[in-house]
């Protein structure tokens, strides 16, 4: 895994050597920009402890009317309480349902009470659009019930032809059972990540995999990789694991991308995860900047998900000050995302610390140090400062903090930190 390589890759565009990576940045950025933005909130006049499922419908191409048959379900968005949803869609004519799914089935049924926007008005979304603000109201009850049945599971079974015509959203794979040698997780894969994220989202190589089929007695631990990472990148510590007590889940993401839409995007899934499986806790274990991909992906946990228990979060050499290189990458003459929120003091990483670690959970903070390594007259393990790794306000909310004399790669074969890793998650799931 090349980790952090923000100065190489910022000079070398400079200079023109890496001209063909600035045009992908260049295209892709567009192509991302041009989706349409449709969000919202969604309310209902009894608290109940359901999933709220929204539906996005979209009008069908070359349909004379408005008729509620004209509507194809494009899209939909789990809350397990009211809250904001949203969705990325492209050009054309959509309408939103809502209802609570009663025996949490993910499918509409009659009796179950919903709300609607846009059927008689459709939502025109233009290229770049931003449309924000539309409620949901679900009542209590309703008068009769909604005309057609919904069943969100069929949208997973589209074919890779139609994708061009999907979400975003519906994009993300849930739960999808693969092997850590897949080629999805390929460092060249990992890498275009990185320059061309859209293409990433097109290729459906986001979302939580399994890495075996789900299993209701023991805990969840997803793993979350940083910048140009794969869940490949933790094969030792998922080979060390203890198996019979826990499960490996894996996360996958375009690095080039936001780190808030990295965080959105996989708290959707994780979101939608639980409300399929029900599990009462998970563990959430990170390195590098997935750390902090994985405190927003906390965060947004705590106001989407009910009933369910995030009792341990391990760092493993996160960035928790941000990079430098990624602040001099600024300068270059295009800027991936991504690197505005490594840049130290963003907004991303003051938003963060602005709110703390969720109460109960044991943040345990990993931090390598590499003896003999030094990055611009800084201790550091050869891709991330020390000084970075122990900011202040990260120290704050560990419950411990464990040095390691390790390189910032290598850290994820070490013997010892597999050890600790086991060691900790049998004292926090007794």
């Amino acid at each position: 895994m090349r980790s952090l390589r923000l100065a190489g890759a910022a000079l070398l565009c400079a200079a023109g050597a890496g001209a063909c990576m600035l045009f992908d940045v260049k295209e892709q950025e567009a192509l991302l920009d041009a989706r349409c933005a449709i969000s919202g909130t969604v309310s209902i006049a009894k608290p109940e402890p359901r999933p709220l499922v929204i539906v996005l419908l979209r009008h069908a191409p070359g349909a004379a009317d408005r008729a509620r048959g004209d509507w194809q379900v494009a899209d939909h968005f789990v809350l397990e309480q009211p809250g904001r949803w949203g969705f990325g869609v492209g050009p054309g004519r959509y309408a939103l349902s809502a209802y609570e799914d009663y025996n949490d089935d993910r499918k509409y049924e009659p009796g179950e009470p919903y709300a609607d926007f846009g059927l008689e008005t459709p939502i025109a979304c233009t290229p770049g659009a931003v449309i924000d603000g539309l409620s949901l109201p679900i009542p209590e009850r309703v008068a009769s019930p909604y005309p057609h049945t919904f069943d969100v599971r069929e949208l997973q079974k589209r074919t890779i032809v139609e994708h061009a015509e999907r979400t975003l959203g519906q994009l993300m794979a849930v739960g999808e059972i693969v092997k850590l040698s897949d080629e999805r997780f390929s460092e060249d894969n990992a890498e275009s990540g990185l320059w061309r994220p859209f293409d990433f989202l097109l290729n459906s190589w986001s979302g939580v995999y399994f890495l075996e089929p789900y299993d209701p007695t023991r805990v969840p631990v997803l793993f979350v990789h940083g910048i140009n990472g794969t869940p490949a990148s933790f094969s030792h510590l998922i080979e060390k694991l203890d198996r019979t007590r826990f499960q490996a889940w894996v996360a996958y993401y375009p690095s080039g991308m936001s780190l808030a839409a990295i965080a959105d995007n996989l708290n959707q899934a994780m979101t939608k995860l639980h409300a399929r499986h029900r599990y009462p806790d998970f563990a959430v274990v990170a390195h590098s900047m997935g750390g902090l991909v994985a405190r927003g992906l906390i965060q947004r946990q705590i106001a989407t998900t009910r009933d369910v228990d995030m009792p341990l979060f391990v760092s493993i050499s996160t960035p928790w000050g941000g990079h430098k290189a990624a602040e001099r990458a600024l300068n270059s003459p295009v800027v991936v995302r991504v690197w505005r929120d490594m840049a130290p003091q963003s907004d991303y990483q003051r938003d963060l610390f602005s709110r703390p670690l969720p109460r109960g959970m044991r943040h345990h903070l990993f931090f390598t140090y590499g003896r003999g390594t030094r990055t611009l007259d800084e201790s550091s393990d050869g891709a991330v400062t020390v000084q970075s790794q122990l900011i202040a306000a990260a120290q704050r909310d560990a419950l411990r903090l464990h040095g390691f004399d390790a390189s910032h790669v290598g850290v994820l074969n070490d013997p010892e930190a597999s050890k600790l890793l086991n060691e900790i998650l049998s004292q926090t799931f007794p």
